[in-house]
């Protein structure tokens, strides 16, 4: 025997709820979307928030350490790169120290030619999109270089063409290791480029560095001269 044929009116029934299920998706997502935009703006509008050595996104580059400071430099690198890790880990501690005396200030500048030799596709891309949220809600220089300094890390940073990297709840548990607020904490868990992109800020870091005759990353610009980052070029700047 065959199924009795549904009635029209079952049918409206089935069609209305399920209207209504898409559009309280919709309705959730939009709720959500706003929720963080209105958490981007109150903190990005706090004027009481001063530090010594604040930090903070300055375009498509972060600025770290004091803007007066003596010693100035811009520093390309790139999460995911082995050799950006290697600079950080050796160079990282004598960087924050010069940050914390006021000797030290870096434009620091991400570029993402690994991002497809992530695991996830998009790892430099989530990498640095943290870094930004850190910079921006926490107003520390000295929370933003650990920031660096925990992604670097020999234990946390991804391998190239690895299985695994580190996912949005990882980057937002180094952001409160190094000391970044709930709010900064939150929006990485969250994972969406609002206000920053950094794919976007990547391309647009790209064209500078491919400006220098040898444009591989870690790179440090000192007076508009390129030098490995690998190499002594603190010993080039005021200690």
């Amino acid at each position: 025997m065959l199924p009795p044929l549904r009635s029209g009116a079952a049918d409206d029934h089935a069609v209305g709820s399920g209207m209504m299920e898409i559009m309280t998706v919709r309705l959730i997502r939009i709720m959500l979307m706003a929720t963080v935009l209105a958490t981007v703006l109150v903190w990005g509008s706090d004027p009481g928030r001063a530090h010594a050595a604040e930090a903070s996104p300055a375009g498509d580059a972060l600025s770290v350490g004091d803007p007066a400071a003596p010693g100035q430099i811009e520093l390309f690198v790139d999460p995911l790169c082995p050799f950006s890790g290697k600079m950080v880990r050796e160079q990282g501690a004598e960087i924050g120290r010069r940050l914390e005396a006021g000797k030290l200030h870096i434009g620091l500048r991400f570029v993402d030619f690994l991002d497809k030799y992530s695991a996830s596709g998009n790892y430099d891309s989530r990498a640095t999109y943290a870094a930004y949220t850190v910079a921006d809600h926490s107003r520390s220089s000295e929370v933003t270089w650990r920031f660096i300094e925990q992604i670097y890390a020999a234990d946390q940073q991804p391998k190239e063409q690895g299985s695994t990297d580190l996912s949005n709840d990882q980057l937002a548990d180094l952001a409160g290791r190094a000391g970044a607020p709930p709010s900064a904490q939150d929006m990485i868990r969250l994972g969406l480029p609002i206000p920053y992109d950094g794919h976007t800020v990547a391309a647009n870091n790209l064209p500078l560095l491919r400006q220098f005759p040898e444009p591989g990353v870690p790179l440090v610009v000192i007076d508009g001269k390129a030098v490995d980052g690998n190499s002594d070029w603190l010993d080039q700047l005021p200690a």
